[in-house]
């Protein structure tokens, strides 16, 4: 698949009702192949997130796309929860692949719903095989340095050469970007000087509005995102023992620091953290996701070796 069919195939993919969707050619046949499921980011949206992850992985891994169905996200509780969402996903991916090993992957707080299916997918008899994260992490753990914590600030200063280096509004030089993206950060560290969170409003609860461009979105999908956002902070995550690796991006955003691998650390400590330059959206890009496609092949390939010779 090229990368300009499988671009076109990613926004036709969105109006598609249905929770899996293949994204690599390998992912239209039943050959036996090895199959990994990876669950989409904030936005809902599998097609476009894994375009370019999807390319760079060798045809031997089947790749598949979990999003968020339009007729779903039309319903004023689909996405209220990660406990639900990662049920009704679940369940789609039980009857989808009725029987097997299934490796598991999600972005952003795809990562956290797809912690929660390889729990329920565990509690219900099925063989998980990789757990894969792409730079995303619970919230709920207690392990987060406060912003008053002065490691906190020194994760943030040691930042800086590798946001400069490989910030994507840098490389764009787009100087109406980098304002965009300053003013953003620093209405963050005035909402932490109130006491709030990333994304906490003054009136309760969450929303991506302060944090990315939401209206190229229908008001529907708007809705879902910050309800989606918003339900990552409720969520409370359970013990899981099974195999996982955590991507995390070395480039934090300007004035914030995510903390992702440290949470993992003191969450799930057998979790393995493999840090890929580039920011939270660069990663999955050229020239950056080559370096997740060539290391998250690789353990599926080993995975499956190992444990089913």
């Amino acid at each position: 698949m090229s990368l300009n069919t499988a671009a076109l195939f990613g926004r036709v993919s969105r109006s598609r009702d249905q929770p899996i969707l293949p994204i690599n050619d390998s992912a239209l046949t039943k050959d036996g192949k090895p199959a990994f499921y990876c669950v989409h980011s904030v936005s809902g949206v599998a097609g476009t997130d894994f375009v370019h992850l999807a390319q760079r992985l060798d045809p031997s891994v089947r790749f598949f796309g979990i999003q968020a169905p339009l007729s779903e996200m039309r319903k004023a509780d689909f996405g209220g929860s990660i406990e639900s969402i990662a049920k009704h996903y679940t369940d789609a991916l039980m009857e989808f692949q009725p029987q097997g090993v299934i490796h598991l992957g999600g972005y952003c707080v795809g990562g956290v719903i797809a912690l929660e299916m390889a729990r329920l997918l565990t509690n219900n008899g099925r063989q998980v095989g990789l757990l894969a994260v792409i730079d995303g992490a619970p919230e709920n753990t207690g392990s987060s340095m406060s912003r008053w914590d002065p490691r906190y600030w020194l994760d943030v200063i040691s930042n800086l050469p590798n946001w400069f280096s490989h910030a994507d509004l840098v490389r764009s030089k787009s100087f109406r970007s980098l304002l965009t993206s300053l003013a953003t950060n620093a209405s963050a560290i005035g909402w932490g000087v109130l006491g709030l969170r990333r994304g906490e409003k003054l009136t309760g609860g969450y929303s991506m509005d302060g944090i990315m461009d939401l209206s190229i979105y229908p008001s529907e999908h708007r809705l879902f995102i910050n309800r989606l956002y918003s339900a990552l902070f409720s969520y409370l995550p359970k013990s899981y023992g099974g195999d996982i690796v955590v991507y995390e991006a070395k480039t934090a955003p300007l004035l914030y620091s995510p903390q992702i691998s440290r949470t993992w650390a003191q969450f799930a400590p057998q979790s393995q953290v493999v840090r890929i330059v580039g920011t939270h959206i660069g990663i999955m890009r050229e020239p950056y996701v080559e370096r997740v496609a060539s290391d998250l092949e690789r353990r599926i390939k080993e995975w499956r070796g190992a444990k089913n010779p």
